[in-house]
């Protein structure tokens, strides 16, 4: 049980303002790879809630990811990194990528 509860204390507590950025190069880095440009906001807001089965997400929330202001809910991660063909537990807590 104490696997259980450390998942839930890591996944389910406010990201640290450090998570945030390194959630941010995470996302910046997949991004690149997909061939997304960071700035490209409405793009990336539009082609992410043609995927994702929820209530669609505003560009403003996008733009909170992408500049590390908050790092999405595990669902919305799971659609992002599968639009970026990425793995979700690298972009949420995978090593930090070096060289932009």
């Amino acid at each position: 049980m104490a696997g259980v509860s450390q998942y839930l204390r890591h996944h389910t507590s406010m990201p640290s303002f450090q998570q945030r950025l390194n959630f941010r190069d995470r996302l910046h880095h997949a991004l690149k790879a997909a061939g997304y440009r960071p700035n490209e906001h409405s793009h990336l807001a539009r082609d992410f809630n043609a995927v994702y089965p929820g209530r669609p997400v505003a560009v403003s929330s996008v733009f909170r990811w992408l500049s590390g202001e908050a790092i999405p809910t595990q669902d919305k991660l799971e659609t992002l990194a599968r639009l970026l063909n990425t793995d979700p537990d690298w972009l949420r807590d995978g090593p930090i990528v070096t060289g932009k």
